[in-house]
């Protein structure tokens, strides 16, 4: 009985966000509902557990934006692509076993980031196109949101398995060694940063590839005019939040349960190449996968996710300061 009153709240939600977000047109509130949208027909089918109950309580929630006067494809490709992540998370979820890591959550949570990206992209469809770059407000809300949006994936699929304290305790155990890690780890970022600058910088003269950068502070020069709280939050996204996320998804889930299976090489390839995919820009593609690589080597060799968080902490970190350095 709570879990129908849970579903019916959640249904409720739904219907009111997507009958909002037709009739929104700022694109920062826009990027806030859709993700909200995305969250409470996620959680819809989580409870639900069968993909076609999914698939039909999220085509009658989100009647309001279907119905709405958008363009035909505006209004029908976005329910569509919550139809099919909710049928995704319903299925999951009944196949997922009880404390039990597979790798197919770690598939299953790379699909679900690339779905809400995608989710999010068409809403802005609805309003006014505009560019990251142009739009503050609109990039704070994109980086912003992305890690916190990381985090629940992580900690639905870690709750569905019953495990969330367990693999944390496990991962990020504090030992005697655990300065040792943290120096690992710190090490590792320099070296994570050499060589990612080196690749970028072949990729760019010898394969003349046009590289599109990944870093906020460099595609949108308004931001280093703005101190403060946006420049704190921005970097705890980016420096803290991301790489935690991250680190917990691709190593701990998807590395940590592909190589007992596929083996170490395989292990590192695939889920070093998703991470890489992940970050959704071809043009970095091969110096992201390699760094994807490298995080995992870190985590096979400790057993532990505080060196490649740090690792990773600290390649971002690098990243924000060489960037604002010079643009200064």
């Amino acid at each position: 009985m709570k879990k129908r009153a849970v579903a019916l709240a959640l249904w409720i939600v739904s219907g009111i966000l997507a009958d909002l977000l037709a009739h929104t047109t700022d694109p920062g509130a826009i990027m806030f509902v859709a993700l909200g949208m995305s969250v409470a027909t996620g959680a819809l089918a989580l409870i639900l557990g069968r993909p076609l109950w999914a698939a039909l309580a999220i085509l009658l929630a989100l009647a309001g934006l279907w119905l709405s006067p958008v363009r035909p494809i505006d209004r029908w490709l976005l329910p569509l692509v919550e139809m099919i992540m909710g049928m995704m998370v319903a299925w999951w979820s009944r196949h997922a076993k009880e404390g039990r890591i597979a790798p197919q959550d770690g598939f299953f949570g790379f699909i679900m980031l690339v779905l809400v990206s995608v989710i999010l992209s068409l809403a802005l469809m609805i309003g006014q196109p505009v560019a990251l770059s142009s739009n503050l407000p609109l990039l704070l809300a994109a980086y912003l949101l992305t890690p916190p949006t990381e985090i629940l994936i992580v900690l639905m699929i870690l709750g569905r398995h019953g495990i969330i304290r367990p693999f944390i305790q496990r991962n990020y155990q504090w030992t005697r060694r655990g300065w040792s890690l943290v120096g690992l780890g710190l090490a590792m970022g320099l070296v994570m940063s050499f060589v990612i600058t080196l690749l970028v910088g072949l990729e760019s003269r010898v394969g003349h590839v046009a590289i599109q950068s990944n870093n906020p502070f460099v595609y949108a020069h308004g931001l280093i005019h703005h101190a403060g709280l946006i420049m704190l939050l921005m970097i705890v996204a980016i420096v803290v939040m991301a790489p935690v996320a991250e680190e917990i998804l691709f190593r701990g889930i998807l590395f940590g349960s592909l190589w007992p299976i596929w083996g170490l090489t395989w292990a590192v390839i695939v889920a070093g190449t998703i991470f890489g995919l992940a970050h959704m820009n071809l043009t970095l593609l091969i110096p992201l996968a390699c760094a994807g690589m490298i995080l995992n080597l870190i985590y096979y060799k400790t057993r532990s996710l505080i060196p490649s968080t740090i690792a990773h902490a600290t390649f971002n970190l690098l990243s924000v300061i060489m960037a604002l350095s010079v643009l200064r």
